[in-house]
């Protein structure tokens, strides 16, 4: 059982891979309210600006979602897919790694996008 002592020191690589995957989140949640902006900015053209923010965030909340859900997948099924395509000799390329850092991605953009046609919204005054 891993000890819960504060005093027991992280290991450096540790360190390094967190501060690699925060510095990818926000640098991802960061193009995510970029987009978030824009959509709510472009259908604001089209649109009022209620129903503008409140598809800009539908569409945020569905690119999360997508890549929560295929994020899971990836992480519980990886081994197998990978185990599957070895077993029958295809190779498409496909590997876990790859699915989850894509789906990362996904998640962190998305949720960017939520957050940016949310606050949107709320400068919008709707």
């Amino acid at each position: 059982m891993p000890s819960t002592d504060s005093a027991v020191p992280v290991s450096p690589a540790r360190l390094e891979r967190t501060r690699r995957l925060v510095v990818a989140a926000a640098r991802w949640v960061v193009v995510g309210a970029v987009l978030g902006t824009v959509v709510s900015l472009a259908l604001l053209t089209v649109w009022t600006s209620r129903t503008a923010t409140d598809t800009a965030f539908a569409l945020g909340a569905l690119v999360l979602g997508f890549g929560v859900t295929a994020w899971s997948t990836a992480v519980g099924l990886g081994r197998t897919i990978e185990g599957m395509q070895d077993h029958l000799d295809v190779s498409s390329g496909w590997t876990e790694a790859s699915a989850r850092e894509a789906f990362f991605v996904l998640s962190w953009t998305g949720a960017g996008w939520a957050v940016a046609a949310a606050v949107s919204a709320i400068l919008l005054g709707v």
